[in-house]
């Protein structure tokens, strides 16, 4: 499905609702904020490949070592309607063209729009947020010539170049009381990739995949802001089949969740929930799979802040997702650390630490089995020019690692480095 058809329905949708709004409302509700930005850099593994012995067989694969500049540009424009304290929206539409000045088929204009509505009234509050993302790029994937197929993870950065729709749905909706809360919630998740499929050895085929889950959650404080919480939630994962074969893991799930929420202390900013996924499988697993089984799951952030001029964030998830390679789910973690320092008005600095870790073992036959870790170091220089344009360098180490023997294709290092700006009107 073409990206002019994404594009064209949601943005005559987005402009009509916010006409049909701002018609409504007096002019001084509104307030507008455009951005432009760019950035130059230089990545040395544009396709996270390092030199290896190619699998016989393969056509075309995609270069070892294949470094290139690249430019990247955006447009933003962001508008907030303020009614009251019951009723807030926010509308945001973006434009961002990247281009690689090697490799022309990983060039691709990507087109961010973005809802938000919530508002408070009363013991009742509500938040909603949708993000929709259409990728233009390449409706062909890359073929990757060693042995183990696709990089560490299924290469998500080399994916996320491809042609494909993006949506991601998530609200809630609380009811406070004096000693705690209850609260509905609800999220949707769905990758449609739009890239073609192909039976030849080392191409990476997509496939669709998706989750929606809803639940209710309940909270009990046990001191000033800060409560202990317990919830259910139900929800669905699809996978879409791969070359014809019916064959995938799609599955309904039931998760029990415990954890802790809010400010235990003034400078610490806590929200953790964790417990078992319950999963009952479709009927196309592979044989001898136990389609009725249990699963791990964690969400959780904390943001502390020991002074003003230092911001500590973590945040992790660990969670069972669908392969988008197709034909089987896989464990994955997630955790990233990051401390900012601000010296003074105009500048400031960062530092991050991120690890994943993609364990398919449970999952799929053992052929095709992954464990997959990728690490990845994140150093950052901010310059303030004035209250409305930021300069910005940034340095990236990534490297990764497969305990599997003879998958030197999933095994990578990788440098990128840039500048960039950005301008608020």
């Amino acid at each position: 499905m073409s990206t002019a058809r994404f594009v064209r329905p949601l943005l005559v949708f987005a402009a009509a609702a916010t006409g049909a709004i701002a018609a409504s409302a007096p002019p001084s509700s509104w307030s507008f904020h455009p951005t432009l930005a760019g950035r130059v850099g230089y990545d040395d593994n544009v396709f996270l490949q390092d030199r290896s012995p190619l699998l016989p067989g393969v056509v075309s694969p995609v270069p070892d070592r294949a470094g290139s500049w690249f430019v990247r540009t955006s447009a933003t424009l962001d508008a907030t309607w303020k009614v009251s304290p019951a009723l807030r929206l926010d509308l945001g539409y973006g434009a961002e063209l990247v281009r690689y000045d090697e490799f022309s088929s990983e060039n691709h204009t990507d087109h961010h729009l973005d809802l938000g509505l919530g508002g408070r009234s009363g013991a009742w509050s509500y938040q909603f947020k949708t993000s929709l993302l259409v990728v233009d790029g390449e409706d062909t994937s890359p073929v990757f010539g060693h042995a183990g197929g696709t990089p560490a993870i299924g290469g998500a950065d080399v994916r996320a170049r491809r042609d494909q729709f993006n949506a991601k749905l998530g609200g809630n909706l609380t009811r406070s009381f004096d000693t705690g809360f209850v609260r509905a919630v609800g999220n949707v998740n769905a990758q449609d990739f739009q890239t073609k499929h192909s039976a030849a050895t080392g191409y990476a085929n997509y496939v669709d995949r998706s989750e929606w889950t809803v639940g209710l959650e309940g909270g009990r404080y046990v001191r000033k802001d800060f409560a202990v919480v317990a919830g259910v939630r139900a929800g669905e994962q699809k996978q879409a089949d791969l070359l014809g074969l019916a064959r995938n893991y799609s599955n309904t799930l039931t998760r029990f969740l415990v954890g802790v929420e809010g400010r235990p202390r003034s400078d610490l900013q806590l929200a953790i929930l964790g417990g078992p996924d319950l999963r009952h499988y479709s009927r196309d697993v592979a044989a001898g799979f136990n389609r009725t089984q249990s699963a791990r799951y964690l969400e959780a952030s904390a943001t502390w802040t020991p002074r003003a001029a230092d911001t500590v964030t973590f945040t992790a998830k660990d969670y069972l997702w669908l392969s988008s390679g197709g034909r089987c789910a896989y464990q994955n973690t997630a955790a990233n650390l990051k401390w900012k320092h601000t010296f003074n008005a105009d500048w400031s600095a960062s530092l991050a630490a991120d690890t994943q870790v993609g364990d398919s073992r449970d999952y799929t036959v053992t052929a095709s089995q992954r464990f997959d870790w990728i690490y990845t170091g994140v150093a950052g220089v901010t310059r303030n020019l004035g209250t409305k344009t930021k300069l910005d360098l940034e340095l990236t180490r990534e490297w990764s690692d497969s305990p599997i023997d003879a998958k030197p294709g999933r095994e990578y290092t990788h440098w990128l480095a840039s500048v960039g700006v950005r301008r608020v009107f």
